[in-house]
């Protein structure tokens, strides 16, 4: 996993009410379950505690000159869920909410439980804080690791509706 020295600024981020954490929360890297024995039960294990869901992220990101666009990729990776999608009866996938870790302190997660996305996030006096790990990152992280994705998207019990 990403080591990465905790950059967190309570004061800051008590300051700006966790914006961030506002929309959609941050995403994870593949590493995080790649260094467990079996990587797809790691991932299983998260997302049927309704904790953690599978955002979908469609296109795959590409260097113009180097690779070619592909719109009709679709790359999925794990981030924990919005308080609007963690509620089973009124799950909203569109509705943008708070992260379910978020509390009136900050983030109730150790900065090392965090996904990737919000540990490398800058903190920034102006409240435009930036991460140099972003969607665009995640997606090329993950596209090659969809298959551990799907494996993981396997082991869950069915849900209503009857997908996973």
């Amino acid at each position: 996993m990403n080591r990465q020295k905790n950059n967190e600024h309570r004061t800051l981020c008590a300051r700006c009410g966790g914006q961030c954490c506002r929309t959609r929360p941050g995403i994870e890297a593949p590493e995080r379950f790649l260094a467990q024995p079996d990587p797809a039960a790691a991932l299983a294990a998260l997302l049927i505690q309704n904790e953690w869901g599978l955002e979908t992220h469609y296109g795959v990101p590409y260097t113009p000159g180097v690779t070619a666009p592909d719109p009709d990729r679709i790359i999925k990776y794990p981030r924990p869920l919005t308080i609007g999608e963690q509620d089973i009866e009124n799950k909203d996938p569109s509705r943008s909410d708070d992260c379910i870790y978020l509390t009136p302190t900050g983030c109730s997660l150790t900065f090392e439980a965090r996904p990737r996305m919000c540990r490398e996030l800058v903190p920034d006096s102006c409240f435009e804080c930036e991460s140099p790990w972003g969607r665009r990152e995640a997606a090329l992280a993950w596209l090659p690791h969809q298959d551990l994705v799907l494996a993981a998207s396997a082991a869950l019990p069915p849900q209503e509706g009857g997908c996973p």
